[in-house]
């Protein structure tokens, strides 16, 4: 690894000395916006951190499907697979090695619905999106609690971003992924008039359960889903200085699965063979928000907005299963059920926002870039599971399975209310020198309500957990340019992620197990300091184009909370909290090249290597230093344009600890390094007609990502659940009116 690491490190400065002796010519390019980084609109080139972008255009190009699709080529971030209750799905996103709820994940300034056991966060039509921006590292000085690992903010399409005036826009769009068998047909409208302008998407999905490898012998559960999504956006040109847009976002889906894995003969707490088990999952995410725009430069405020939204996010995890229960021993008849199972996850946002944005330009020529504003939120969530069996002899219900009496709640009906102040003030001292201040205060309350379904399962009547607590957040960034042609910057950001409803009071008993999860009171808020340093290029030479940066970065987590065996009750039960135990230190480096070679050819080069270390031992989270190389080439025409992907994998980190259990140790699983090859081909049939095809594992490789199985044994019987698709096919075309 050194030798390879020094090899690369030595490319690196072959790079920067072109870049410190090439002939820099003003470049004519529009350059990519973010918002992201400071809440400002910032060129990419400009931004001090580390931000991704990515924009409708590739996603349409790429034929995305999911948020694995949606991040396959975008270097530190991962979106990694689990399962629960015999149900594969995207978990979410993992930023630098850390994911789940430390990462801050909005659509339009609004929080996603949180993650639970059986459903994941891919929660967003990847569709409807006109970008997405991906910030690395602590940002809880922007976007509050949760901004531990970074942030991940969606923002959908605008009717100004399609139309013009009296130039209406419409489009339908047809898509087929071999990867599920899943067939797309969409529908986009828009139009702007000189008082108003509107947006309508329509989507409709169906899918299977993913096709896996098929060197594969394990078959996935069969899973047969639909989901429909609408965008409707509208604004009104109240005045030439103020605007309202209401927009309405609504995400619904249902999967019917054969849950074959939940079948077969278990001896625990009863011998009972289950034949069949079949789950039906609706979900539903439903988004409203109003929006006032303003534009009235004045001693405060250059222009701002104030939003109100709402968002109602409902999911039932249906499953019904048919077995047999040898109540009375193996030799005795067994008696036959059938059984109900329905575990909910229910939140519910509701929520204003104000931000306020106002340039300075200072007689000195300093110049202050300011945006400030004020967050409130409140957040209602429910976690009912209900459960019973019927005897189909007797006709008698029975509701105590497993050790559980239902219905129940494992954690109380809970509201939590954040409340946000922030302040960031990008200042550029000299045309050479610019710094970024950025604070955020927060305040934040965890209310549980206690009702007969929660006192059902906590039987021991537990102390729970009122939160009243505040953190503040800060940043500081610094950048300068060398030259014309190379930046250096640095950064510190901190981050923070509050103790939400199950971490705090998650209370249960399981008597045929024999343990206990119980409530900690006292769990602090985890928390992170983020430092980067890195060095950044762009030349114009000719026709040629090169952008590139180098980044550093150490990210130290503390407090962070897991449960732990605490102890055992008298009678025997081992007992469980959440607890704060565990600091983190996450480093390494990430590096980016952009080339435009000529007017046909394009290049790409992403690499990075990350390692973290828990309690002074290797963490086992982080993926493998991966490096991307892309090779693009357009048609003199712009009419036809091919692009190859190489990802490079190298192997996982090996000489682990095998994990020990009740049936004993097992081996942990280590993982090869892998090339995969992915094509896209982008046609301009007609000025109306445009098509794409992607061909994802070119060389139908055998693999997984790292992401999705580390810290689990080599011989796990699910394992190959976890595998990747081996050489599939994705094609769209689309059509314009």
């Amino acid at each position: 690894m050194k030798n390879y690491t020094n090899s690369f490190v030595r490319f690196l400065v072959v790079i920067f000395a072109f870049n410190s002796f090439a002939i820099a010519q003003e470049s004519k390019d529009i350059e990519e916006i973010t918002v992201i980084s400071s809440r400002a609109p910032i060129p990419l080139s400009e931004v001090i951190g580390s931000v991704s972008l990515i924009k409708s255009d590739d996603i349409e190009n790429r034929v995305v499907n999911n948020i694995v699709d949606l991040i396959e080529n975008t270097i530190g971030v991962t979106a990694p697979r689990s399962d629960g209750y015999g149900r594969i799905f995207n978990e979410g996103f993992r930023i630098r090695g850390l994911g789940g709820k430390r990462v801050n994940v909005i659509i339009d300034g609004v929080r996603i619905p949180d993650s639970y056991v059986g459903y994941g966060r891919d929660v967003v039509d990847v569709d409807l999106v006109k970008k997405v921006e991906i910030l690395k590292g602590p940002s809880s000085a922007l976007y509050g609690s949760d901004g531990l690992a970074g942030a991940i903010s969606f923002t959908t399409k605008d009717a100004s971003d399609l139309a013009d005036l009296n130039n209406p826009f419409f489009s339908a769009t047809a898509s087929y992924d071999e990867a599920n068998d899943g067939t797309k047909y969409g529908f986009l409208s828009a139009f702007v008039g000189n008082k108003i302008e509107g947006l309508i998407q329509i989507t409709r999905r169906d899918m299977n359960e993913r096709n896996l490898h098929d060197y594969v012998k394990t078959e996935p559960n069969e899973m047969n889903g639909e989901s429909n999504s609408i965008l409707s956006k509208i604004k009104f040109l109240l005045t030439e200085s103020i605007d309202l847009t209401f927009t309405i976002d609504i995400q619904e889906w249902e999967n019917e699965w054969d849950l074959q894995t939940e079948t077969g003969f278990s001896f625990f707490p009863i011998p009972t063979q289950t034949s069949s088990a079949l789950g039906n999952d609706e979900s539903s995410r439903h988004r409203f928000s109003a929006e006032l725009g303003f534009n009235n430069q004045n001693m405060f405020f250059d222009n701002g907005r104030i939003t109100v939204f709402a968002q109602n996010t409902e999911q039932d995890q249906v499953t019904n299963k048919s077995k047999l229960v040898f109540a009375m021993g193996m030799r005795a008849r067994p008696t036959p059920f059938s059984e109900y199972q329905n575990f909910q996850f229910n939140q519910e946002i509701f929520g204003f926002s104000s931000e306020f944005y106002k340039e300075i330009a200072q007689s000195s020529g300093v110049k202050h870039q300011i945006v400030y504003g004020f967050e409130y939120e409140s957040i209602e969530v429910e976690r009912p599971r209900y459960r019973y069996e019927t005897n189909l002899m007797t006709r008698q219900l029975n509701y105590n399975i497993g050790g559980h009496t239902y219905p129940d709640k494992t954690f109380p009906d809970t509201e939590t209310i954040r409340q946000g102040i922030y302040f960031s003030d990008r200042i550029e001292i000299t045309p050479k020198a610019t710094i970024v201040i950025g604070a955020r205060y927060d305040s934040y309350e965890l209310k549980p309500s206690v009702d007969e379904l929660f006192n059902r399962s906590n039987v021991a009547r537990n102390e729970l957990s009122y939160i009243d607590d505040s953190s503040i957040s800060s940043k500081l960034g610094f950048i300068y340019d060398l030259n014309n042609n190379i930046s250096l910057f640095a950064q510190y950001a901190e981050g923070f992620r509050s103790p939400d409803y199950e971490s705090a009071n998650i209370s249960f008993t399981n008597f045929a197990f024999r343990y206990s999860v119980m409530p900690n009171p006292d769990l602090e808020a985890e928390e992170s300091e983020g430092y980067e340093i890195g060095i950044r290029g762009n030349n114009s030479l000719g026709n040629s184009k090169l952008n590139w940066s180098l980044v550093y970065f150490e990210n130290d987590y503390k407090d962070f909370i897991e449960t732990r065996l605490t102890g055992r009750s008298p009678q025997g039960i081992s007992l469980y909290k959440y607890v704060n135990l565990n600091d983190v230190t996450i480093d390494g480096f990430e590096f980016e090249l952009q080339a435009i070679i000529n007017d046909n050819y394009s290049l790409y080069l992403g690499h990075t290597n990350t390692e973290g270390e828990e309690n002074n031992e290797e963490l086992i989270s982080i993926d493998p230093d991966q490096t991307i190389l892309g090779l693009s080439w357009v048609s003199d025409n712009g009419g036809f344009n091919i692009k190859g992907i190489a990802n490079i994998s190298e192997k996982s980190i090996d000489g682990l600890a095998p994990v020990c259990g009740r049936g004993g140790c097992n081996k942990l699983l280590e993982l090869p390094g892998r090339v995969t090859y992915d094509l896209f081909f982008n046609f301009n049939i007609s000025e109306k007609v445009f098509a794409n095809l992607a061909v994802r594992n070119l060389t139908d490789k055998k693999y997984w990502d790292w992401a999705s199985v580390n810290g689990k044994a080599e011989n796990d019987p699910e394992l190959d659940l976890y595998v990747n698709s081996g050489r599939t096919i994705s094609a769209s075309i689309k059509y314009l009116f």
